[in-house]
């Protein structure tokens, strides 16, 4: 190879500096983008790869929501959204879009209200004393809301005498639909006595009373029965049986009659029989409390065991008296009082009751018996206390 001329080889590097000068100098091609203003990323792209959308609700799961928003209850739309969520993890965003469309749909709560929710908590809980006090409470210390607790108060007894008079109608309906050995209740109760020692002592005493309530008539039925031998000798032998029907005449008067066959030999008499008529009256009608007093002519006849028969017509008078002194406590007392031309009988039953579980109960009782003019060697008055056991039905 020939070596290049001195003169080609000192215009070399004018040759390499020079070509940049006039590249510069042409004109630039329009068709290409200048380097220096092109995006790296737009001019090499990085490859992506398009996402799955979301799988969509299933119909039936769309439904049940769409359901239980219809129902508005709270319980049911938080138990549908929670089973939703857990089955469809995957449709997430569709469930909250529905909730919150639910939500937007809502009215606004209401701020709470401490005075009326107390009002309406009273109301709620049926004690017309309670409301009674809770609203007198809260005119007080809300002035302001005085005339909406009296609307309040005067609507809720409205409803109250509402419900309270469809109860009574309902329970006339009830009582006139009834037949005569319907809606009886009552009680029996039993006791017994053993002794040895000193006093050898066997009784037994057993009782049994019915009562029943109608639209017009009340009946009552009583049996008693008392036996005792002390030291191989009778000393209690009483029976008694007594019968009373009512009719109402108002709420607080009424008409009755009286049949009553009592049996004592202690006190000489093996049959005495009681029939008698009147009036009688409520002086206490309360649920626990309850005073009622009656009298009437009565027709006595007795058959003494030693001596002729006696029939007289004499006067009756009688007190029925309960008291109610604590849920578990009852104080009870009968007593009637016939008078005649020659004799006078009185009796008297004072009993308390104590209830034990359920229908059960025990009984301390005391009866006492009167009469004015008894068969020679009888005591004028005869005790009797008795310890039993009560079963209600």
């Amino acid at each position: 190879m020939r070596p290049l001329p001195r003169l080609a080889v000192l215009c070399l590097p004018f040759a390499f500096t020079a070509q940049p000068a006039l590249a510069s100098q042409e004109p630039a091609d329009p068709s290409q983008p200048n380097p220096a203003l092109v995006d790296p990323l737009m001019v090499n792209p990085i490859p992506t790869m398009l996402m799955p959308s979301d799988p969509p609700l299933p119909d039936a799961v769309r439904a049940m929501i769409d359901a239980a928003f219809a129902g508005g209850e709270d319980v049911e739309v938080e138990a549908v959204l929670k089973l939703s969520r857990m089955t469809n993890p995957g449709s997430l965003r569709e469930i909250n879009a529905m909730v919150a469309y639910y939500q937007s749909a809502q009215p606004p709560a209401a701020a709470p209200d401490p005075v009326r929710d107390m009002l309406a908590a009273a109301m709620a809980s049926g004690k017309d004393g309670d409301v009674e006090a809770v609203a007198k409470l809260a005119k007080a210390a809300s002035p302001d809301l005085a005339a909406d607790i009296d609307a309040r108060v005067v609507a809720y007894r409205a409803e109250r005498q509402r419900l309270k008079d469809e109860a009574a109608a309902a329970a006339r309906a009830k009582l006139a639909a009834a037949k005569i050995w319907q809606n009886w209740k009552g009680e029996g109760q039993i006791g017994a006595t053993l002794a040895s020692g000193n006093t050898s002592s066997r009784g037994l005493s057993a009782g049994l009373a019915l009562a029943r309530k109608g639209l017009d008539w009340n009946h009552r039925f009583r049996a008693q029965a008392d036996y005792q031998r002390t030291n191989g000798r009778t000393s209690v032998e009483r029976f008694l049986v007594e019968v009373e029907p009512q009719y109402k005449v108002s709420d607080r008067a009424f008409v009755y009659g009286l049949t009553r066959w009592e049996q004592d030999r202690i006190l000489g008499y093996d049959t005495r029989w009681n029939v008698s008529g009147g009036l009688g009256y409520k002086l206490i009608d309360k649920k626990t409390m309850s005073l009622s007093l009656k009298g009437g002519p009565t027709w006595r006849y007795t058959d003494y065991l030693r001596g002729p028969t006696d029939s007289e017509l004499t006067g009756l008078a009688g007190v029925d008296f309960g008291w109610q002194l604590s849920p578990a406590l009852r104080l009870t007392q009968v007593a009637s009082t016939t008078v005649g031309e020659r004799n006078t009988a009185a009796s008297s039953l004072t009993a308390l009751s104590a209830k034990l579980t359920g229908a059960l109960s025990a009984r301390l009782a005391y009866s006492a018996e009167l009469d004015t003019n008894p068969p020679p060697g009888i005591e004028k008055v005869d005790t009797l206390t008795r310890f039993t056991l009560v079963y209600g039905f």
